[in-house]
């Protein structure tokens, strides 16, 4: 067998037709820039996630450089986040001249810890970025606690996680504002790059609309802040717009394919991934922990099965990031989990000979 970590081709082909006709209605009218689907994708989203504002704009790494731009944060100020994380959460806040100060990850989930947060407050801590690692929501009632504690902001980096959620609440509706990825390889992804920011804040909201067409107010080439450049155009918003009535069942079917995975997995020398609930992980990807991790990645791939490792090196032991100060050691958990973390292919249209396979492949591994 030859069987991706993801499919994008399959899942396109259950709306090819929809989104072909949307792009051509799209090319006719040569309205190609925040217009109409732009508009109502935002609605859409916005009323799925149960926010009244979202704002849409090129990218998730924009999502969130934007919502930190609306919160006023910017030099000398510090953002405390996880360090086990994609690179985008802590390189958005230093861009803007503010510090990461990491956190590390607690060893259940691979979520920030919410029980560390508190300690990394210093009087120039301004928010908090948590990010529902994976598809699975982080601890919200403890971190918005201690925010609410301490007068600070909480951002979600929900890239991995729309249609989460816990005592019907979704990811992206607990913080003052969220950042939302629509990368092709999300569990709601676009024909290319494409975020969204939501939040419950209306002057929030005007303000992010500002900052994402370079500060400019609605009289043409008037600006009163400094923003960027940062729009989403029409055909991206329509091909998101066509597939997102499919993200509940999809995600629906990721969930099934982890139970899958954890009941025929179970009794290995593996740490699975946590079903706590039906709900509060979406399964963006489905990460097996284990000390021989290499072994069985090379294992895999020799069986035609592509698997990925998120994240080979936590984000306090960067290069680009030696500035900060931190070491070998500070947050061994991250640490831990980047050097056993090893996902497999979880995405929806896997089919049932593919996941037996992946689950004896896998129990070959340990055999032999």
């Amino acid at each position: 067998m030859n069987i991706p970590l993801i499919n994008l081709k399959f899942q396109y082909r259950t709306v090819e037709k929809e989104i072909l006709r949307g792009i051509k209605k799209i090319l006719k009218e040569q309205k190609l820039v925040l217009g109409e689907y732009c508009k109502l994708l935002e609605e859409r989203i916005a009323d799925y996630i149960k926010v009244p504002y979202a704002v849409s704009c090129a990218n998730g790494t924009d999502a969130l450089i934007l919502s930190l731009m609306a919160l006023g944060i910017g030099e000398k100020d510090e953002v405390i986040t996880t360090p086990y994380t994609f690179f985008s959460t802590a390189s958005s806040i230093a861009l803007l001249g503010a510090r990461p100060v990491f956190v590390d990850i607690e060893p259940r989930f691979m979520n920030i810890d919410p029980e560390k947060v508190e300690s990394a407050i210093t009087e120039r801590t301004r928010a908090i970025i948590v990010v529902h690692l994976f598809g699975k929501l982080c601890e919200m009632d403890k971190i918005l606690s201690v925010a609410e504690k301490y007068g600070l902001f909480v951002i979600e980096d929900m890239a991995q996680s729309i249609g989460a959620r816990k005592d019907g609440k979704m990811a992206g509706s607990f913080g003052h504002v969220s950042a939302l990825s629509f990368y092709p390889t999300k569990n709601l992804g676009g024909i290319g790059e494409g975020g969204m920011i939501l939040t419950k804040d209306e002057e929030l909201a005007k303000r992010l609309k500002k900052l994402r067409v370079h500060g400019m107010d609605e009289k043409p080439y008037t600006h009163d802040i400094i923003g960027i450049n940062s729009r989403l155009d029409e055909i991206k918003a329509y091909a998101l717009y066509a597939k997102f009535p499919y993200l509940e069942e999809w995600n629906r079917k990721r969930i099934e394919n982890a139970k899958y995975y954890s009941s025929m997995l179970d009794g290995l020398p593996l740490i699975l991934p946590d079903l706590e609930d039906e709900g509060s992980h979406v399964f963006h990807l489905y990460v097996l922990r284990l000390e021989e991790r290499d072994e069985l990645k090379e294992f895999l791939r020799k069986r035609g099965i592509q698997t990925g490792i998120y994240y080979p090196l936590p984000l306090h032991l960067q290069a680009c990031f030696r500035y900060l100060g931190y070491k070998k050691g500070d947050f061994p958990c991250a640490e831990e989990a980047s050097m056993k973390s090893l996902a497999i292919p979880v995405y929806p249209e896997l089919k049932d000979k593919e996941k037996e396979y992946i689950v004896k492949s896998i129990r070959q591994f340990f055999k032999r």
